[in-house]
């Protein structure tokens, strides 16, 4: 039986940008009785002035920050790929995906603080998907976090090895740029149980204890098709593959083979756009999904000679012109 959901949107809408305060974001990190962090008063005038800025944007001002853009019209989601779940009675699965699909590295780290709360929401927002870095604390929590349980010592001020899930979200997530607003730590319970039926989650796994994790909320989920691993461990992907989901190979693909790669459980890849194999693999069975795609124009090219989409840490930089337009709401 599939796990009881945790309703977080009341009125089955994503909330507004003014709705998502910055005392909501701390406090629906948190489990149990404890008390959200206070808020200082620099994070209250920055969220602030993006509520006003989004109101601004209402009436036809253009804006680049996405986080700004993301508070003017949920109805961008169904402008960028079509098969947001706030617009189907069908939750997208990996199977159902259209070409080209953006996935966002990181949950998009050029663009939003990385493998944070607020990206994975705004992931969902555009109809990116949300290509976490997943990463084991010192408990046993699994989290989302890049660089494998010796990083985390520049946001947390100690390895994630070292880290109880505590800890962790006590942590602030730094602004890649200045028009966004630092993020928060999360857990990859908390952001499955959020967003787990609107969206394909796409997290890179490198071990057993994260791999379970994953599996596991997919399955209880009943959502075992709608997740797609990135590893580049055979082991891991054998294990994914038997457990019904899809194992996406994300090491270097110039040392094996698509026949390769689908015998050892793969059923994706990640090239490089400018491989001097992109065509055999493209030609081949194994699902491809390009990075170092710099336009739209190209991932549009890319998705006609068969790619499935293309993983990027810039998300809108890949955008079309009608997705833009429809963004400004």
């Amino acid at each position: 039986m599939a796990k009881k959901k945790r309703d977080r949107r009341g009125d089955d809408r994503i909330e507004s940008l003014a709705d998502l305060t910055p005392e909501r974001v701390k406090g629906s990190r948190r489990r149990g009785p404890e008390r959200a962090k206070p808020v200082s008063a620099e994070e209250r005038a920055a969220w602030e002035e993006r509520v006003a800025e989004a109101e601004a944007a209402k009436a036809g001002r253009r804006t680049f920050a996405p986080l700004i853009v993301a508070g003017v019209a949920a109805a961008a989601v169904l402008a960028l790929i079509g098969w947001s779940a706030l617009s189907s009675d069908d939750p997208p699965t990996a199977g159902s995906l259209p070409t080209p699909v953006i996935a966002a590295v990181g949950g998009g780290a050029a663009i939003y603080p990385a493998n944070s709360a607020e990206a994975v929401r705004e992931n969902v927002r555009f109809g990116f998907i949300p290509a976490v870095d997943l990463v084991e604390l010192g408990d046993g929590t699994v989290a989302l976090g890049a660089g494998g349980q010796e990083a985390g010592e520049d946001v947390h001020g100690a390895s994630y090895a070292d880290l109880t899930a505590d800890e962790f979200s006590d942590g602030t997530i730094p602004a890649p740029r200045e028009e966004t607003s630092t993020g928060s730590p999360a857990t990859w319970a908390e952001v499955y149980e959020d967003f787990g039926s609107d969206t394909v989650f796409m997290p890179s796994v490198d071990s057993d204890a994260v791999l379970d994790a994953v599996l596991t909320s997919a399955q209880d989920a009943e959502r075992i098709d709608a997740v797609i691993v990135r590893t580049a461990d055979a082991a891991l992907a054998e294990r994914t593959a038997d457990a019904g989901a899809v194992a996406l190979f994300e090491g270097d693909p110039d040392g094996t083979s698509p026949t390769d790669l689908a015998a050892a459980g793969f059923g994706m890849v990640a090239v490089r756009a400018d491989a001097e194999r992109v065509d055999e693999w493209l030609g081949s069975d194994v699902g491809v999904w390009l990075t170092g795609v710099e336009s739209a124009q190209q991932l549009t090219e890319s998705a006609d000679a068969g790619a499935l989409g293309a993983l990027t840490d810039d998300p809108f930089a890949l955008q079309s012109a009608e997705d833009e337009d429809g963004a400004e709401g």
